[in-house]
């Protein structure tokens, strides 16, 4: 159990305790502290939890042809080279295709879905994928015709829009993501706002797909008020949804994308308040992490039915190019050790680049886990520390929220058998 110190409004500060693998939160007498059975969020008709497979690099997981969330990978070429870009180290590592491979793509994959009719959604990815517009014209039509119940989405920097292109997505219904980040946009590269062109179609895009469209910030070093982020939009797009992809990982060790301690500190506390007092609520993505937060606790929710964060373990999941490899993951390139199968030997495709947050020690004795649900399941060593560090701080925003929306009391410190990950420079320093 976790010892969560609690100040009340009249001063008094007050014990709780909270269970990280059953989401309980009691009190010092050992009994429920809050009655949830009244909150909006209490669930009266649980159903029966699915429990995670603790998927780990000698206990590979598997992948099911009855798929739901199909991520296909275009390529990761990209016009603009962002400082903190999670796929750089990737980008030769991709396979090449062409418009051909988009047409064999189409002609074998009633070959290895099973359900079309369970196909939940189908999301087109790059590098930037309307570099790729050629291929997504022979894709999306056959796609849309063969799975109907799906969902369709693309993740786009929004500076290769023309009205063509604008037009046919939304006449293929296609949801919109554009990644920007606001006021820290810089260490992205080019700024198409500032583009008057690329600002209009940007705008003509808005507008078309509203209430579908929105923008998508990471939180860095550099730019992390998420009141000053939507702030900002919202001075371009009033009314607009601003969306945030969280906080920035740690791939390649770029100093764009590590925090300090004291940047963190101060940056969990800032939002947690955001986040209290409602002004941060104006994003319906933050919105919805809250109450994910405060259904966490009001329903204990088990850990045992606790997925990774990007969901890429659980085995209707896949992510496949064109040529049709399957990867750990939709950011990662085939010709590389995350390259997991292939579609034509289905049954052999296994998980064995990852680590499940139930093998890392860190994860499983951490305050935040419910939420969290332990950060990148590939990443390792320092690059690993400084994402669960960031990972830690944003999540404990969400958590000191969600505690304050039920108790009315905020949380001031914890203590308990909790491990934090060590740089190994600090390891070595510990070892000597």
């Amino acid at each position: 159990m976790i010892r969560l110190e609690m100040l009340g409004k009249d001063g008094e500060v007050v014990p709780l305790f909270y269970d990280q693998h059953t989401s309980r939160l009691l009190d010092k007498d050992g009994f429920q502290a809050v009655d949830y059975t009244n909150n909006p969020f209490y669930d009266q008709e649980p159903g029966q939890a699915r429990p995670f497979i603790a998927v780990d690099y000698d206990q590979p997981g598997r992948k099911v042809r009855e798929i739901t969330k199909l991520k296909i990978q275009l390529g990761l070429g990209c016009n603009y080279s962002c400082a903190y870009c999670l796929q750089a180290l990737q980008v030769q590592k991709a396979a090449a295709s062409s418009t051909r491979d988009a047409s064999e793509f189409i002609a074998n994959i009633d070959n290895w879905v099973a359900s079309p009719e369970g196909m939940q959604k189908v999301e087109l990815w790059g590098g930037e994928p309307l570099l790729y517009w050629k291929k997504i014209e022979i894709l999306v039509p056959a796609l849309k015709e063969k799975f109907p119940n799906a969902r369709f989405s693309i993740i786009t920097n929004g500076s290769l829009f023309t009205r063509e292109i604008i037009d046919q997505l939304k006449a293929w219904d296609f949801s919109v993501t554009m990644s920007h980040d606001g006021p820290g946009h810089s260490i992205r590269g080019e700024d198409p706002f500032e583009d008057p062109a690329k600002f209009a179609l940007i705008q003509y895009a808005q507008k078309t797909f509203h209430p579908r469209f929105s923008f998508n910030a990471v939180l860095t070093p550099k730019s992390h008020d998420v009141n000053a982020v939507i702030d900002w939009f919202q001075d371009y797009f009033p009314g607009c949804n601003v969306g945030f992809e969280g906080v920035v990982h740690s791939y390649a060790s770029d100093p764009s994308s590590i925090f300090s301690i004291e940047q963190l500190n101060a940056f969990s506390d800032v939002l947690s308040r955001q986040l209290a007092d409602g002004s941060a609520l104006r994003s319906p993505m933050l919105m919805q992490k809250l109450q994910r937060a405060v259904k966490s606790i009001v329903n204990q929710h088990s850990s045992e039915a606790l997925f990774q964060k990007c969901g890429m373990d659980m085995p209707e999941y896949l992510a496949v190019d064109l040529k049709g490899n399957v990867m750990t993951c939709q950011n990662v390139g085939a010709n590389g050790n995350h390259k997991i199968g292939h579609v034509d030997d289905f049954e052999n495709i296994a998980l064995n680049t990852s680590k499940h947050w139930s093998k890392r020690p860190e994860c499983q004795s951490c305050p935040v886990l419910q939420l969290c649900q332990g950060a990148c399941m590939y990443q390792g060593g320092d690059n690993w520390t400084h994402s669960c560090n960031a990972e830690f701080a944003y999540n404990l925003a969400f958590f000191r929220a969600a505690l304050f929306v039920l108790t009315g009391r905020w949380l001031l410190g914890f203590s308990g058998d909790i491990i934090r990950p060590k740089l190994k420079k600090d390891r070595d320093v510990e070892v000597r």
